[in-house]
């Protein structure tokens, strides 16, 4: 290949390695390289929590929401209408099935002030995956979620913003 082309395939950020040729992206912080050039997931990272809102950092952009959905390389809002998601009995199955498979550690949050209940059942559910799972008020799950994207733990939750 001429020295142009491999210049110019290098500034759009493919990298040619031993085992052939590999693309990094690197417009999506959240996927990190590692050593054997296999793509690593890292979750989202919560930038501020106040009532009534989450702000997400996710693929260089800050997302806003009421309640949030995170899971790795992925941000959204938790539309508890889909699942039937209310304050009593509180967090349903359904409501971590979609990112469950994709993580080793679940946080659910219950609110500003403990109003969202979470069923032993869902617990039992994320237990019996293997997982690990905090749950707690929504400040410190924030402050605990954090911490564990920082540690390079591939996590999800549910982020309820007010009550």
């Amino acid at each position: 290949m001429n020295k142009s082309l491999i210049f110019l395939l290098s500034v759009l950020g493919v990298t040619f390695g031993v085992l052939g040729l590999t693309a990094r992206r690197n417009s999506q912080p959240h996927r990190i390289a590692n050593k054997s050039s296999r793509i690593v997931s890292q979750s989202p990272r919560i930038v501020s929590i106040k009532w009534g809102e989450i702000q997400v950092s996710d693929n260089n952009k800050i997302c806003t929401y009421r309640d949030a959905k995170l899971s790795p390389e992925k941000s959204r809002a938790w539309d508890w209408n889909k699942t039937g998601t209310r304050h009593v009995p509180g967090i349903q199955i359904a409501d971590i099935q979609e990112f469950i498979d994709e993580v080793d550690v679940v946080v659910l949050t219950r609110g500003m002030d403990l109003v969202l209940q979470v069923p032993q059942e869902t617990i039992d559910y994320v237990k019996s995956k293997g997982k690990e799972c905090h749950v707690g008020q929504t400040e410190d799950m924030v402050r605990k979620y954090n911490e564990l994207v920082k540690k390079g733990k591939k996590v999800g939750g549910v982020f309820h913003s007010t009550c």
